[in-house]
């Protein structure tokens, strides 16, 4: 038997050694060949996350803004513009509030965050989030966007905290929402980022911030790394 009482304590892993974030240099390298240069981000966002989400060696920025830095970084010249709107916009509210500013803006690439909030409602009503979500990707891609992802959250059901419904029967929700959401985009010939596949083998722990379906920075860093990476199959 080993002794390992002397052996040296692990560092703790970085986002630049974790292979479920991007490793320095290749957004830039993924992103070389991306044909978008005006991209709209809509739907639930933070500007940063809070101090208490910070997990250490994990940069406190969030996945949009870690997105359109990718982009940039790629393409100088890209231009990016969050929709304007509270956090936790809902499909409707997203529909009624964000897209007419996004066609203002005459982008050619949407990325669309939701679900959370429709998981969060007392009633749980797919057909209406599959009504919105296809009128708001009606809307872009019939427009000037030439293309569209839909990203859908981490399992809720492991953010801990208050929880409008015990965590089996929010993952129940989600896995319902998730299906949806992934035929709506196929039909809409879109691409869908599911965070809950991403999260397969992950501790939930590390994802979530101590508020109510707030992500951590490491879950900031994962989703970025998943919308990227999607990106870069797309435009191959």
């Amino acid at each position: 038997m080993t002794d390992d009482t002397d052996a040296p304590p692990r560092t703790p892993p970085t986002e630049d050694d974790d292979p479920r974030c991007l490793r320095p240099g290749e957004a830039v390298a993924a992103l070389a060949h991306a044909p978008w240069r005006r991209v709209v981000i809509l739907g639930e966002h933070e500007s940063r996350p809070a101090r208490a989400a910070v997990v250490p060696g994990y940069r406190a920025v969030s996945w949009s803004d870690r997105v359109s830095a990718a982009l940039r970084a790629a393409h100088p010249d890209l231009a990016c513009r969050a929709a304007r709107g509270r956090k936790d916009l809902s499909l409707f509210e997203m529909r009624s509030r964000q897209v007419q500013d996004a066609l203002v803006f005459r982008g050619d690439l949407a990325l669309i965050s939701c679900g959370g909030p429709e998981l969060r409602e007392a009633t749980f009503d797919l057909d209406s989030m599959e009504v919105e979500l296809s009128r708001v990707l009606d809307s872009l891609l019939c427009a000037t966007y030439r293309h569209a992802v839909v990203i859908s959250p981490f399992d809720r059901s492991t953010a801990g905290g208050p929880q409008a419904a015990p965590p089996d029967a929010v993952r129940e929700r989600q896995l319902r929402l998730v299906q949806r959401i992934a035929l709506v985009t196929l039909h809409h010939a879109a691409q869908h980022v599911d965070l809950m596949r991403h999260q397969r083998g992950l501790d939930p722990r590390t994802l979530w911030a101590p508020g109510p379906g707030r992500l951590s920075s490491r879950g900031h860093a994962v989703a970025a790394a998943a919308v990227v990476r999607a990106l870069a199959r797309r435009q191959g």
